[in-house]
């Protein structure tokens, strides 16, 4: 039988070395070469797959992307991959990716295995139009056509569009009757209303990260969080922009390092008060000791307070600012980076006129696989589970 696989990222690298084993496989391509995107996975570390992954992780249909996931899980991704040779390693927050801790060398095995067995890689074609007719499929580009038995489409979303992804396989797939729910970009950083970014950027704390809506608290997630020249980055910073859309949004953490339990705060707490309180030592000297240098302006500027002055002369109000400042400051969310700077994309084609067997019920024969469904994870190698996983039933299925 021959198969078409369309796009040749993670999800369309994955299908090609599955349906290879029984199958006459065709690789389609815009870019030059195959597994772009794959390259620039996990800062270019490839971040496979997670050690705890829960329906939580999974966003849009989760439960249709458990379910699948169940299928061929982390452990099986993880085995699939030392029998390809390439052996993985546990790093932190259970992300695992290849001991090489490079993208390349996993590309470079999957280009091999693909030669190996003998899957054609057609680069540089860009598909405009699918057609089915009398149970063929009709791939067209503009100065080609093909005919194949069943067709994966693994076009992705909109993210990262210089990877390949812009967009088209929606286009695709809602001409021939797919439902396509609204997009916007995710895992992608924030852009902040602040006169301090320029003096903060590069200035990183660890700690527990509110986004609030309207004032309330909406989600939180934990982590290393960044400043830069035009907002904040950062684990939890890319997990909670997939909440961001129109309207009052605030970022509010400590930028006081390490206070994840309220054993750490409690601690800080008598810290802050025992010393306001007895110690004679300036404003500046006591934030050296907490603070990353950086930030020592940033507090002085906002309560409009002296570096000289001393911690027992703040009255009442100015201890409470101070405190506040310290524990939980807030920054005005005014949009993010966009696509192009962002690693998935919220929303995409219905899981509802897919079976579970990622086929369309739609159009039979064709299958539909990894980041153009309505599904994204959070950050931290769920995306590329779901590739895998997506990829697999998929095309082990045809």
């Amino acid at each position: 039988m021959k198969v078409a696989i369309i796009g040749g990222g993670a999800a369309g690298i994955f299908s090609a070395l599955v349906a290879s084993l029984k199958h006459e496989v065709t690789i389609f391509e815009r870019n030059d070469r195959i597994g772009k995107k794959l390259l620039a996975t996990g800062n270019g570390r490839c971040n496979l797959t997670n050690v705890s992954v829960e329906k939580k992780n999974f966003h849009g249909d989760s439960d249709f992307a458990y379910k699948i996931y169940k299928k061929f899980d982390n452990k099986d991704v993880i085995k699939y991959f030392e029998d390809l040779g390439i052996l993985t390693t546990t790093k932190e927050s259970g992300k695992i990716y290849p001991r090489s801790l490079t993208a390349a060398s996993v590309l470079n095995v999957f280009l091999e295995e693909l030669d190996n067995r003998q899957v054609e890689v057609k680069t540089e074609k860009y598909i405009n139009k699918i057609e089915k007719k009398n149970d063929k499929f009709h791939i067209y580009t503009k100065e080609e056509s093909y005919i194949f038995d069943k067709i994966v489409v693994a076009l992705g979303g909109m993210s990262m569009a210089s990877s390949g992804s812009d967009g088209n396989g929606y286009k695709l797939l809602t001409d021939l009757g797919h439902k396509k729910i609204e997009t916007k970009p995710a895992l992608v950083q924030l852009k902040l209303k602040s006169n301090f970014l320029k003096h903060l950027s590069g200035t990183k704390v660890e700690g527990i990260c509110y986004l609030l809506k309207d004032g309330k608290v909406i989600k939180e997630r934990s982590g290393d969080i960044l400043f830069t020249d035009y907002g904040i980055s950062g684990p939890p910073i890319l997990d909670l922009s997939r909440y961001v859309s129109e309207g009052d949004y605030k970022l509010r953490f400590s930028i006081v390092n390490d206070l994840m339990t309220e054993e750490d705060k409690n601690e800080f707490l008598e810290y802050f008060y025992r010393t306001i309180s007895s110690k004679d030592m300036t404003l500046e000297r006591f934030l050296i000791g907490i603070l990353n240098k950086k930030f020592i302006h940033y507090v002085l500027k906002n309560l409009d307070l002296d570096r000289n002055m001393k911690v027992m002369d703040l009255d009442s109000n100015k201890s409470y600012e101070l405190l506040k400042i310290l524990t939980e400051s807030e920054f005005e969310i005014t949009g993010n980076n966009g696509y192009k700077n962002s690693q998935v994309t919220v929303g995409g084609i219905s899981t509802e006129d897919i079976n579970d067997n990622l086929e369309s019920k739609i159009v039979k024969g064709l299958f539909i696989v990894g980041e153009i469904l309505n599904i994204d994870g959070d950050c931290g190698g769920y995306n590329l589970q779901w590739a895998w996983s997506s990829a697999y039933v998929a095309a082990s299925s045809i």
